[in-house]
């Protein structure tokens, strides 16, 4: 599984060997890391651009959402947050110290911790959230690390039967089939074609699995090839599911 590493860590002085070092720590735990010094773009438009084709080639982001230059984040951070939500990647994040963002900013500003303006008279959200709500929301936030978000993710492949990188055997042939039938099953229902308003959850109890595991095999599956000739009616990949569903139990 490919992670991409967003965060305000390209700009240490040791940038390089902490990317190498961070890289190492990701395939200990299963993953392949990607980040902005993978390439060697100078340009501003070119680094922007190879950034957001890394983004899209991973499954799941981790973000280093520790003050940066001030009491929020790094705002380059931000934006990618945004992009990997808008194509459906899970983000996870980390932060050092357990405090809201009211708490984090009279910290800054060393003002006493119930204060609802800031020294400028802004009012300072105040929703109990680690950071702005936009970027609370959409994301998980695991640990004050980058390990602990990659021992979380390692241990939902674990519960969902993905092989990590370091695995040289495949996945067992029919539990592949069976998953890619459960995909194919979600992709139909969530383009109208197969009238079901909780997929995944009719997924989760055909295969006896949480819905994060379902989740898991939808984040980590690569396109869905079908046999040449083949057309697929709605009753046909529900038929497949349930059939699946079962196969799938039996070599668990």
């Amino acid at each position: 599984m490919k992670i991409y590493l967003a965060g305000p860590d390209v700009f240490r002085r040791d940038a390089r060997e902490w990317a190498a070092e961070t890289k190492a720590l990701c395939r200990r735990h299963g993953f392949e890391a990607l980040t902005p010094l993978d390439h060697d773009e100078r340009e501003a438009s070119r680094i922007f651009a190879a950034n957001l084709a890394l983004i899209e080639q991973s499954t799941v982001v981790i973000a280093n959402l520790n003050p940066f230059r001030g009491c929020e984040p790094d705002s380059g951070t931000c934006f990618e947050i945004g992009y990997a939500h808008a194509h459906g990647k899970k983000v996870c994040a980390y932060l050092d110290r357990k405090e809201t963002l009211r708490e984090r900013v009279n910290r800054y500003e060393k003002a006493g911790s119930a204060r609802t303006v800031d020294d400028r008279g802004m009012a300072i959200e105040d929703f109990g959230l680690p950071v702005n709500l936009m970027l609370a929301l959409p994301m998980h936030f695991v640990g004050d690390d980058l390990e602990a978000c990659l021992k979380q993710l390692h241990s939902e492949m674990q519960d969902a039967g993905i092989p990590d990188i370091g695995t040289a055997m495949s996945p067992h042939p029919k539990a592949k089939k069976a998953i890619d039938d459960a995909i194919r099953y979600l992709h139909w229902a969530e383009a109208g074609r197969i009238n079901d308003p909780d997929a995944l959850a009719t997924i989760a109890r055909h295969y006896k699995v949480n819905a994060e595991t379902v989740r898991a095999w939808l984040l980590d599956s690569p396109p869905i090839a079908t046999a040449s000739g083949v057309e697929y009616l709605p009753e046909d990949v529900i038929r497949h599911m349930k059939i699946s569903g079962r196969q799938y139990r039996s070599i668990r």
